[in-house]
């Protein structure tokens, strides 16, 4: 009798918590949520918040504030949000350079729950105008001939383009060398024959690749760009390299799961509104972009984990 008394009281205080936590997620978010990322001010991320933040503030009626906690290879950024309460109000943006901090020790993605991931884009190999390669097959060649002697620029060092570049080094034998720039230093590096190509996504290289002053050889992607269809991929080559950028927002993973559930619902509305579609193709961001829900998000995360660890393993970066 006892036991069924008790039972009974869990039961209703089961069933009141669970009214209480619906009667918050309809009242949420009803304030400004911060966002944190680990990039500078007007860089590609704080854009991605705020187009993502306008559709979203008229469907939530809450903006989106971007933060920038900028140095420290993310660290501080990280940490930042870690301190902050999992009350729903702040949100961390990640992106591969988070799965390299997880691969390399210096976070626990185990500490987030994957809320929605948002663009995924493409990189390519661009060679200069005047570039004697006018395949990757011949820059293939070169590279096997000569391991080490052609030299790629990247933007930064020990991140997402060197990993980009050790992953196509371990897959096609043909070993370039990296040299890290800042973004205008390596275009002009570029242009200027000081590397014999570059690593970039599409849509920063776009107005270079129509004027003609860069030829891009190869995509990182499973399909050929629309724009670009004389462009064959790395996999239709034998080789698989894909890893792209990719932009994303996750949450303290002890957040409270119907707030998360209401904040992707608006944020995948968002995504889909005319002002964020148009800012998606106007950055170009529209041919591998699809958005992820948490499940999905969480796999994909799971299998950049297992790639990242595996190519940083094999370049002596993780012991």
């Amino acid at each position: 009798m006892l036991n069924a008394i008790k039972a009974a009281g869990l039961a209703a205080t089961g069933i009141a918590a669970l009214a209480v936590g619906a009667a918050q997620a309809q009242d949420y978010p009803s304030s400004p949520i911060e966002v944190i990322h680990e990039y500078g001010p007007g860089g590609g991320t704080d854009r991605f918040i705020r187009a993502i933040g306008e559709p979203f503030e008229t469907i939530t009626g809450a903006a989106l504030v971007p933060i920038s906690i900028q140095g420290g290879g993310g660290i501080p950024a990280y940490a930042n949000f870690q301190q902050r309460p999992a009350d729903g109000y702040t949100l961390l943006a990640i992106s591969p350079d988070q799965v390299i901090n997880h691969a390399l020790g210096r976070i626990d993605m185990g500490e987030l729950m994957p809320l929605a991931r948002v663009q995924y884009d493409q990189g390519l190999f661009l060679v200069p105008a005047d570039s004697p390669f006018e395949t990757i097959e011949e820059l293939i060649e070169a590279a096997k001939a000569d391991p080490g002697s052609l030299k790629v620029g990247i933007t930064g060092s020990a991140g997402f383009d060197d990993t980009v570049i050790g992953l196509w080094n371990l897959e096609t034998g043909a070993e370039l060398t990296s040299v890290p720039f800042g973004s205008a230093e390596m275009v002009s590096n570029t242009l200027g024959g000081q590397v014999d190509l570059m690593h970039e996504e599409y849509g920063p290289a776009r107005g270079l690749i129509e004027s003609g002053d860069l030829r891009p050889l190869v995509v990182f992607s499973e399909e050929r760009l629309p724009v670009l269809p004389d462009v064959p991929t790395a996999v239709e080559l034998g080789f698989d390299v894909t890893l792209g950028r990719w932009r994303a927002l996750a949450m303290h993973d002890t957040a409270d799961p119907a707030q998360a559930a209401v904040l992707f619902d608006a944020i995948a509305e968002a995504a889909q509104t005319e002002s964020y579609k148009k800012f998606e193709e106007d950055s170009a961001l529209q041919y591998r972009s699809v958005v992820l829900g948490p499940e999905e998000f969480q796999a994909f995360i799971d299998k950049e984990i297992a790639v990242y660890t595996d190519v940083l393993e094999q370049l002596g970066y993780v012991q």
